[in-house]
């Protein structure tokens, strides 16, 4: 028999969802704390959406397609 969830409470899924670690200088790591407590917020809530905006900043093509100097050339 399968396991199933007896209560059903907390927020409504966002989907599916990949964990990244990052790991902040402690100075970094302090003030982004502050923040969240200032805010009255989460690291999840705070950060994804900046990172959100932060790769959707981003041209995929472009960034494949960049030009590579070579050595002699890149000095």
């Amino acid at each position: 028999m399968a396991i199933q969830k007896l209560a059903q409470g907390g927020r409504p899924s966002k989907g599916p969802r990949h964990t990244f670690v990052v790991k902040p200088d402690l100075a970094r790591a302090e003030k982004l704390r502050a923040i969240m407590e200032i805010l009255g917020t989460n690291a999840v809530d705070y950060l994804t959406p900046l990172v959100a905006r932060h790769i959707d900043s981003i041209d995929l093509e472009e960034l494949r397609n960049q030009e590579t100097l070579p050595i002699p050339k890149a000095s």
